[in-house]
């Protein structure tokens, strides 16, 4: 019992450490959001920096949760956080430790919604980008297909072959 109770404490350790790193990474997304809006190249460069560093920190959080379940030969996934509960008496300490944990899962679902919006803040930026660029350049946009890749390709002299 001691034994499943110092892996819960450490893997309870583990959650609250990753519950700070994902904050982190959600203040910083949240920044990066401010800094796509008003265009700041280098305030967006930095940002981008300070997030590898966050997630690289997160994913070696990850892999000490993962091994330190294994070493309790435990699976890796919340059915091995399950069984580990299980096998504790002290009542009070696993329901801080479930506490924890759904922290842990609302912080990584509201991170996870902040990168997806500012993704689609970005691609929306990039459309508009690509329109600005096309205006300039005199295309059409009904000139403009998709290639075998999946990109963009301008289509304008095949119409004119079909015009002939």
């Amino acid at each position: 019992m001691t034994d499943t109770k110092s892996t819960l404490a450490h893997i309870n350790a583990l959650t609250s450490e990753g519950i700070a790193l994902l904050d982190n990474l959600y203040q910083l997304l949240e920044k990066e959001l401010l800094a796509l809006k008003a265009r700041d190249i280098d305030l967006i460069i930095e940002l981008n920096q300070q997030k590898q560093s966050v997630l690289v920190a997160f994913d070696q959080n990850n892999r000490s949760r993962a091994e330190t379940l294994l070493n309790a030969q435990a699976s890796v996934d919340k059915a091995g956080i399950e069984f580990l509960l299980e096998q504790s008496d002290d009542l009070r300490f696993n329901q801080l430790f479930r506490e924890n944990w759904n922290s842990l899962e609302i912080t990584l679902q509201k991170t996870m919604n902040a990168n997806q919006r500012n993704e689609q803040v970005l691609t929306r930026s990039r459309q508009s980008l690509e329109q600005f660029i096309n205006v300039l350049r005199g295309q059409k946009p009904a000139n403009t297909l998709y290639n075998a890749k999946g990109t963009k390709g301008d289509y304008s002299g095949q119409s004119r072959i079909g015009k002939a």
